[in-house]
């Protein structure tokens, strides 16, 4: 005859061990995708796996000097001169081709969470009258404006539109988009507190969009790595470009904390069991330093890079008035409020 204390025994055990399989269940759940990621990757499913080298240039673009470099992937700007002269669809034909004759692939820079001034798209008049999309300037890159990204206004401009940015960049035959300000969720919370499920959804658009536009359209997100804990965000985008991984977050050739880099190699690690690249952008002057860290990363399976942080094509270990460049760290503690970039 059971007993009262052996049927509560044995309720506790029954309890015991389905909490044990619910655990080993959520730990299963959780790595579901690597088989088939492992299976996609193997039949060729990742149109990045191959790249093993890139150049990041966005300033002083020259077509011509650009095909010379050797490298698998350029990210470079839709247009020239200053962002006001289109890239041809001869001119991105030529980025194709790499100096042997083989293929390469050719992404278009894409800012989705900044107006900039110099695009064009930009109103001279949306100073005085805002669109609804419109919030402030960035102090620390002048002429790029924080926007509201999910406003359908900017969504508009930007992927859904007749003549929208998106659209201009497949017209001009880009293999694919380098989504920048894709952490400006962060920014604009305190404007819509879901701002972070917003960017997550306005990716996912962007690239759905591209895609029946032009099948196997690449999609490249830079930073904004914390995004990547969802699941329909990773298995959206190809890749992830993440500046300053290792050096410069609090100053210029200054080591990041142990902790900080763990956390944002924790959330990448994530794209990398689905066997996509991960694709540093350091801005270093040392070349010792920069030699050490190219070791580094691609001792990690990451396939790095070393422009100037003006993105110009030039030699990164060049003299610089740090203070005076946008975007580094000592320009924003001299130039903006509390040292702050907003």
């Amino acid at each position: 005859m059971r007993t009262p204390a052996s049927s509560k025994l044995n309720t506790a055990r029954l309890a015991l061990l389905t909490l044990v399989a619910l655990v080993l269940l959520a730990g299963v759940w959780g790595w579901r995708d690597v088989p088939g990621d492992a299976l996609a990757a193997w039949l060729g499913q990742r149109p990045l796996a191959h790249v093993h080298s890139w150049h990041y240039q966005l300033d002083k673009v020259d077509v011509d000097q650009l095909a010379k470099r050797d490298v698998d992937m350029l990210v470079t700007d839709y247009a020239r001169e200053g962002g006001k002269i289109p890239l041809t669809v001869a001119d991105v034909a030529k980025l194709k081709v790499k100096p042997d004759g083989s293929r390469r692939v050719a992404i278009s820079y894409l800012s989705i969470g900044e107006a900039e001034e110099f695009r064009f798209y930009w109103d001279e008049t949306w100073k005085a009258a805002k669109p609804s999309w419109l919030e402030r300037e960035n102090c620390a890159w002048p002429k790029a404006w924080m926007v509201r990204f999910w406003d359908p206004g900017w969504r508009d401009l930007i992927v859904t539109g007749q003549n929208s940015y998106l659209k201009r960049i497949i017209a001009a035959g880009f293999d694919g988009v380098y989504l920048d300000r894709v952490d400006m969720w962060e920014h604009t919370a305190s404007l819509n507190p879901e701002a972070k499920a917003a960017m997550i959804d306005f990716v996912v658009t962007l690239a759905t969009e591209a895609r029946k536009l032009k099948p196997g359209f690449i999609v490249i997100a830079q930073n904004a790595e914390d995004l990547l804990v969802d699941r329909r965000y990773r298995r959206t985008i190809d890749a992830v470009a993440k500046e300053e991984l290792f050096y410069s977050r609090s100053g210029t050739g200054l080591r990041n904390e142990a902790a900080d880099i763990g956390k944002s190699l924790g959330y990448l690690d994530q794209l990398r069991w689905q066997w996509k690249p991960v694709f540093p952008v350091e801005y270093l002057l040392q070349p010792n330093e920069i030699a050490a860290v190219g070791a580094e990363a691609r001792s990690r399976g990451l396939v790095p890079v070393f422009p100037t942080r003006a993105l110009d094509g030039g030699d990164p270990a060049a003299p610089v008035a740090l203070d005076q460049e946008a975007g580094t760290p000592e320009f924003i503690k001299a130039k903006c409020p509390e040292g702050t970039s907003w």
